[in-house]
């Protein structure tokens, strides 16, 4: 492997470490190294004590005729420099796609007590920001409907060929080890976001010897139900949570019928709209995506939602069409940019079809791929789905469903879903708000482990650590210091969400 450092502003000796391959030698038995060398902001990260560096890996480990790629990282030093760090933490932010070194400010932000003690240890996975990113096709204009976005998946598996069993969450949890390698870390604290606890997971599972704990932050197992039941089920019981916490504001269960009128509706009277001058249609699909997004961003939006759809029954769809330019769905499907920028949809298709479980036998060719895809879907209960529907439900997420029927790769390698785990301690958190990975998924995820902890978070959704309280933070903080949850009264006074009547 090679490495090329791009550190602005450190002294000789600092330099001198870093081009030899790394820091310093950590003492035996430390899990970081001992000093962290400075770097000036400039040309790195506005992060202060940030080192950033790339490391060269093989494309495909097995295949190395294939040819290699650059991994970029940046380590973010300790604060307290009169002694060794406690220990370095790396996070991913999830996706698959998004940049954990464009979170840098945000991590260093909501971490500082962490990153008193603490490294901090932030890599890009391969195909994303400054990790060689990866372009296959269309799907960087994100198409409109869910056929659309369907066949450009298709047509980027076919544009990257034999090279796309490079972008795997085994290949990046690799990736992940050689910059820990290259650094001179014994052991590391894993945390992952969303996608990013998939990622970690892999990771535990290929490097056990290195992980001294994990913290999985809206998680979701191995092997996950691509058909999204436990989803429509979360996103049913946020509607009721939210309601019976609004102090009479709305009531849950109104909602979700209203909801199903709607839905029932929308579906034989698409809404036609415009988004960026292109012609879209707001049907029970998009409707499905709209509510899926907000319980998934709540606080933020899902107050909205019981006054959103009954002014819409009532021939007064503003609201509605506004959150649907908001959220940018499919009528089919919901892709839209991450917050979080940059986000490579290119490489979030590459994985999650390399990974993801499928609802066909992955060594079928297309045809009867549908075909079993067909069957699959009719034979699922409506009543599972209500009040969305079952096609609009398993249609509007953009990871599950059938977004990779048509990726051509059909004898690559498959992420496997059982085998040893370490056994260290594990934090699982999850809000009580989230369609998306909520917290059932979240204690199927614990379990894959011999010895999780899952603590669920009130009136939040997604990626509970980013509500403004510090509450959620400080007790992974705890966490990752002492290896032991020591205090959870803060969660109580998370305020419910505001409704609007």
């Amino acid at each position: 492997m090679q490495l090329i450092s791009r550190v602005v502003g450190l002294p000789a000796a600092a330099l001198a470490v870093v081009a030899a391959g790394g820091m310093a030698a950590a003492p035996a038995g430390a899990g970081t190294p001992q000093q962290a060398p400075r770097s000036e902001s400039v040309n790195c990260v506005p992060v202060a004590r940030a080192v950033c560096g790339t490391v060269r890996v093989p494309l495909v480990r097995a295949r190395p005729d294939l040819g290699s790629t650059t991994v970029a990282y940046t380590l973010i030093g300790h604060r307290d420099t009169s002694r060794p760090a406690g220990g370095t933490v790396t996070i991913n932010p999830g996706g698959p796609g998004d940049s954990a070194i464009a979170s840098a400010s945000r991590y260093a932000r909501m971490f500082r007590g962490l990153l008193e003690d603490h490294d901090l240890l932030l890599v890009d996975p391969r195909g994303v920001n400054r990790s060689d990113p990866v372009t296959c096709g269309a799907l960087g204009s994100l198409p409109a409907t869910r056929d659309g976005f369907v066949r450009a998946v298709g047509e980027c598996g076919r544009t990257l060929g034999v090279r796309a069993r490079g972008y795997s969450s085994a290949e990046t949890a690799d990736d992940i080890d050689a910059v820990r390698a290259r650094l001179r870390i014994r052991r590391l604290d894993l945390f992952g976001e969303s996608y990013g606890t998939y990622l970690m997971t892999v990771y535990a599972q290929r490097h056990p010897g290195r992980v001294r704990s994990v913290v999985l932050s809206s998680a979701y197992p191995l092997d996950f139900d691509m058909w999204a039941r436990p989803n429509a089920s979360a996103a049913r019981r946020a509607l009721r949570l939210m309601c019976r916490r609004s102090a009479g504001a709305c009531d849950g269960d109104q909602v979700l019928r209203d909801t199903a009128r709607l839905s029932q509706r929308l579906r034989a009277r698409p809404i036609p709209y415009t988004l960026d001058g292109q012609r879209r249609l707001l049907d029970d699909t998009a409707l499905a995506a709209i509510i899926y997004d907000s319980a998934k961003s709540a606080p933020a939006g899902i107050g909205d939602l019981p006054a959103m759809v009954r002014k819409a029954l009532h021939a007064d769809d503003t609201a509605l069409v506004d959150a649907a330019r908001q959220t940018s769905p499919l009528s089919g499907s919901a892709l839209r940019r991450a917050e979080e920028q940059p986000f490579n949809p290119e490489l979030a298709a590459a994985v999650m079809c390399n990974d993801y479980p499928t609802l066909w036998n992955r060594r079928a060719p297309v045809p009867t791929r549908l075909r079993q895809f067909s069957a699959g879907r009719a034979a699922l209960s409506e009543r599972t789905y209500w009040p969305f529907g079952k096609t609009a439900w398993t249609s509007m997420s953009y990871d599950q469903g059938n977004a990779c029927i048509r990726w051509p790769d059909r004898h690559g390698p498959v992420q496997p879903t059982d085998g040893p785990l370490p056994d260290v301690p594990v934090l699982v958190v999850s809000g009580d708000l989230d369609a998306n990975t909520p917290t059932s998924m979240g204690r199927q995820a614990a379990r894959q482990f011999r010895h999780a902890t899952v603590v669920e978070v009130p009136n939040v959704g997604h990626v509970a650590e980013q509500e403004p309280s510090g509450c959620v933070a400080a007790i992974q903080t705890g966490f990752i210091r002492g290896l032991k949850i020591r205090g959870t009264s803060c969660l109580a006074d998370i305020p419910p969400v505001p409704v609007r009547p």
